[in-house]
């Protein structure tokens, strides 16, 4: 056996069946399956002119030492044909013979990769491919696998290159999306290197949006403006603001978005919306909530102060979230459920499992509270779509299928695209195989706190939602006082977790499915929901029960419902409002009972004071929050304590304020 033949049967032997679908197709695969299935003969001609000659039925496949990527075949068929995959089916499953010829190691693909400079990335994938490798790159999310061979996968765009050893960069197997082939091994390389700590400068903030040119106002003015309105609303007092802060503050928030500062514009927003409720003397306005937007709003404009005229792309945002075309996914349906935002925005949202990239898919349709006479969301989940193909939400929610031509965006939450076409492949099984399910509640808290988001880091919905088998389903009870309903779950090691839900018209049917569910129904039931960590424990909300024998229920939305208007007729929402739609994680709250005692009489002193104003405030107030540096400093939170220190040790000062918040909430998060 030549050392050519014995390097492509180690090259065969790291290919699985996924590299070969990327390299062809699922069913040009399957028909060279079928065909060593019935015994198509197959022959190795030997070596000429350094490719390997293998006969397969009727024709020759020509297979040089870069891998199959590059190989061709006699057939007429153009690319890559069933053929060339015989061929590698036939030296993958022969390969046992190529270990005893030789005791030399594979090469390492991995090192030469390594090694590449970016002038030779360049000139082999040409400047147009280059620069879009280089943006590619330049997104998060990036894994590298080296469990088989070397795969480089960004899952948010179902990107996968497949290095095989000795192929180099010709040899590499891309699949996902509408790519260039040349720009997806480029972004793979960088990613690479990157992951080995090799520095790779890219050419300014390209994801970035930039200020606007012709805008009234510069950023720098907005900023400005915007920092100037915090400091008066905190002087006067969050109690005594007017009508007129509020229409400054929507004022503000248009001028934010003229000058390209998404971000900041809904922060801003948000403070118009709250100002208004304080100044109706709504039920539903809070000061403490008002003080919060305040604290991180101050954060965000003195972070992109910092950033000067090329801020981070995070913190400017971007006006509508970008959907990229990702190919075909397959996915599971696993939950749906109906909701409603304190931002004013009703909707459904339908959760999928994605078997490729492990891990959660979402869809969602919405519409704000002046247009719901056209929309409810529990009606929508029985009407037709969201894609071709598809009868309904309701279908898709408990089925196997596969989208085509998918758009998703960064954070996997798939468009409503009428380009997109749905497969069903079957009904979803309880539980699919593949799903992470918490049976350990200290689990949960782990992952909880690791994704938990802090300071101006956005927070995903999505890593919220979890798979939930509780060990037994204790006391459940409904308060009336509170209108809450309750169930203790504990895992197996006796540790309690609280399910939560608050009753309200669209909790209405799946408070009562819970308090009428027989308990012998729920063994090895799977709950799945939006998990949290609150200063009374692990608290959960649940949208869908998947039970062995049961089947799959979708707690708000299976049960009967009151008749609902007919089809929309407004405009959805796409689902790149969920950051705006679902409300905020709680944060999680420090176990140390005297850092919770401090940072609460923290609290309650800096409302106290901003309530009243800074401006005229006594000597009381200043000395309240003054006495709070000892005990943070004997806790050992020394930035926070400094703070403490020096805002109730001069004059009042709402900078000085809003900082000692935000490193009290920071705290709180337990980051610092």
């Amino acid at each position: 056996m030549t050392p050519l033949e014995t390097s492509l049967r180690r090259l065969a032997a790291s290919l699985d069946d996924a590299a070969l679908e990327a390299l062809a197709s699922k069913g040009l695969l399957r028909r060279a399956q079928k065909d060593r299935e019935r015994a198509v003969p197959v022959n190795v001609l030997g070596e000429e002119a350094g490719v390997l000659r293998v006969q397969v039925g009727d024709a020759t496949v020509a297979l040089p030492e870069s891998g199959p990527a590059t190989a061709r075949c006699s057939c007429p068929a153009s690319g890559i044909c069933q053929h060339i995959l015989g061929a590698v089916l036939f030296l993958r499953q022969n390969t046992g013979e190529a270990t005893v010829t030789t005791a030399t190691p594979p090469p390492s693909c991995e090192a030469e990769l390594l090694q590449l400079s970016r002038e030779q990335l360049e000139q082999w994938a040409g400047k147009a491919a280059f620069r879009a490798g280089c943006d590619l790159a330049s997104r998060a999310g990036w894994e590298v696998d080296r469990e088989r061979g070397l795969q480089v996968r960004l899952s948010a765009l179902n990107l996968e290159c497949h290095f095989v050893a000795g192929g180099g960069l010709d040899g590499a197997i891309v699949s996902g999306g509408r790519h260039d082939p040349r720009a997806m091994v480029v972004a793979s390389v960088i990613a690479l290197q990157r992951a080995a700590d090799q520095e790779w400068q890219f050419a300014g903030n390209d994801n970035a949006l930039e200020a606007a040119a012709g805008a009234p106002r510069t950023r720098a003015e907005v900023l400005a403006a915007c920092q100037a309105l915090l400091a008066e609303s905190l002087a006067i007092g969050l109690a005594r603001l007017s009508a007129a802060h509020q229409q400054r503050w929507a004022t503000l928030a248009v001028s934010a978005l003229g000058v390209h500062l998404p971000r900041l514009a809904l922060a801003v927003r948000g403070l118009a919306d709250e100002t208004a409720l304080a100044v109706a003397r709504d039920a539903r306005a809070s000061l403490a909530r008002l003080l919060q937007r305040m604290v991180h709003t101050h954060a965000l404009c003195a972070a992109l102060v910092a950033g000067g005229d090329h801020p981070r792309p995070d913190l400017v945002g971007q006006h509508r979230s970008r959907y990229d075309e990702v190919g075909g996914l397959d996915l599971v349906g696993v939950a749906a459920w109906p909701w409603r935002a304190a931002s004013g925005y009703e909707g459904l949202t339908l959760l999928f499992w994605d078997t490729g990239a492990k891990r959660w898919n979402s869809w969602s349709e919405s519409r704000p509270r002046h247009q719901l006479a056209d929309f409810n969301p529990v009606a929508r989940y029985t009407q037709f779509g969201p894609w071709e193909g598809a009868a309904s939400p309701r279908q898709l929610a408990s089925s196997s299928f596969r989208l085509l031509n998918a758009r998703r965006n960064p954070g996997f939450r798939l468009s409503s695209s009428g380009k997109s076409r749905v497969l069903v492949t079957g009904a979803t099984t309880p539980c699919p195989d593949g799903m992470p399910v918490f049976t350990e509640w200290q689990r949960l808290t782990e992952h909880l706190a690791k994704h938990q988001s802090a300071g101006l880091k956005e927070a995903d919905p999505l890593d919220a939602i979890v798979a939930l088998r509780p060990a037994t389903w204790d006391g459940r009870a409904f308060d009336p006082v509170q209108q809450v309903f309750n169930w203790l779950l504990l895992d197996a090691t006796g540790a309690p977790l609280l399910l939560k839900l608050a009753f309200d018209d669209l909790s209405g049917p799946a408070i009562r499915f819970l308090e009428t569910v027989p308990p012998e129904t729920l063994r090895d039931a799977v709950a799945i929901g939006r998990a949290t960590a609150t200063p009374h424990g692990l608290q959960f909300q649940p949208h869908t029960l998947h039970r062995p024998q049961a089947g799959i229920t979708h707690l708000a939305l299976d049960q009967p419902q009151p008749a609902a208007p007919a089809s929309p007729a407004s405009t959805p929402v796409e689902e790149d409002e969920l950051v705006a739609l679902e409300d905020e994680d709680e944060a999680l709250t420090p176990p140390c009972p005297a850092m919770v005692k401090l940072l609460n009489e923290l609290d309650d002193a800096l409302l106290a004071w901003a309530e009243s104003g800074l401006d005229g405030s006594n000597g009381l107030r200043s000395e309240r929050v003054r006495q709070l540096a000892a005990p943070a400093q004997r806790l050992g939170l020394n930035l926070l304590g400094a703070h403490v220190s020096a805002l109730g040790s001069r004059a009042p000062d709402t900078t000085a304020l809003l900082r000692c918040a935000y490193v009290g909430q920071l705290h709180r998060q337990g980051q610092i």
